[in-house]
């Protein structure tokens, strides 16, 4: 099977270094593979540190390997910090952080433009000001689409639906860790978003910021300690058996959570983080992996051994199906 690997985006909030540090020349080295492996969608923002420099300047290294038209960007607006206090969706604040952005990424258009973690302001910020202003920047031809991210679900649908009321339909909605081997509450909402009249639906965030990855939970992780401690036993059962079967170069909690992830097809574009060029590759494989598994849907492995290994993590984890986790935090 060929698989359509535009339907994978890069995610380079990781290199601001969230995620452990990244030089610039292997985040040069990741954006050209992705760039040649002809993943085209670049993920960003301001609120990730100095990801949008730092993307910057590895394409305008790259420039006369892949032209501005040869890929899209997409950043975001509105967030800055931590805190609901370092939010701004003033129209002015809208219009600098577009001048910003290209700016930093030397373009003079942006592709995609959303309102970064909506849930944290009042929605009516969002769709009377922050949008109609971005909105009014796209027929100025400075941004191409508009949108919106965000966690919780039903927040973005609200909006996807008060903008589909208005005649002002979002073009994308941008969700993260609402479909992945703990939680999948993202199908029950594609429909609702496709009938607000959403153009492109993001899912972000396969291994759930880092709680399904096979490294230590970020200590950031706002995820309930119930959950922590599941996906730890999941970690020692895939721990196991890939050392019982010679399997510890190639199999991880990670990697069944891109196996399950990448085999949701409902959604346009799957957004996986990368520093290296190398996990650029490692994505690539597990989409092309998934897409034959298909294992959202219904599929299995064709190994018995870890079907049933599959199958106990999903009856560990499958509590949590339908738990979220507070955005914005208590303390924010």
């Amino acid at each position: 099977m060929l698989c359509d690997n535009s339907k994978i985006g890069l995610g380079c909030g990781v290199f601001g270094g969230a995620y452990g540090p990244a030089s610039q020349s292997d985040i040069v080295d990741t954006v050209r593979a992705a760039l040649g492996s002809d993943i085209t969608l670049l993920d960003t923002s301001p609120y990730y540190n100095d990801s949008e420099v730092r993307l910057g300047s590895a394409l305008l290294e790259l420039r006369n390997e892949f032209p501005r038209s040869s890929y899209r960007i997409c950043t975001k607006l509105g967030r800055y910090g931590y805190r609901q206090a370092d939010f701004d969706y003033s129209a002015a604040r809208v219009v600098d952080s577009v001048n910003e952005s290209m700016r930093r990424l030397h373009t003079d258009y942006l592709d995609i433009v959303l309102c970064h973690d909506v849930e944290f302001v009042d929605c009516q910020q969002v769709v009377d000001v922050a949008l109609p202003k971005l909105f009014e920047l796209k027929r100025q031809g400075i941004v191409r689409q508009v949108g919106i991210s965000g966690y919780p679900l039903d927040v973005l649908l609200r909006i996807a639906q008060v903008q589909f009321e208005r005649n002002q339909p979002l073009d994308v909605c941008l969700s993260y860790c609402n479909f992945n081997l703990h939680c999948q509450l993202l199908p029950d909402y594609v429909p609702q978003l496709r009938d607000a009249g959403v153009k492109t639906i993001v899912a972000a965030s396969p291994l759930s910021m880092g709680l399904l990855s096979r490294d230590a939970t970020p200590p950031w992780h706002p995820a309930k300690p119930e959950l922590q401690a599941a996906v730890a036993q999941c970690n020692e059962l895939v721990h196991s058996f890939a050392g019982l079967n010679g399997r510890a170069d190639d199999l991880s909690l990670a990697t069944m959570a891109e196996d399950f992830a990448f085999s949701y097809d409902q959604v346009d574009v799957h957004l996986v983080g990368a520093k290296t060029s190398s996990e650029v590759c490692c994505a690539l494989e597990a989409y092309a992996r998934a897409q034959k598994l298909r294992l959202a849907s219904g599929g299995q492995y064709p190994d018995a051994g870890l079907q049933q290994l599959y199958e106990q993590i999903r009856r560990l984890l499958g509590p949590f199906a339908g738990y979220t986790w507070p955005s914005p935090p208590a303390d924010a």
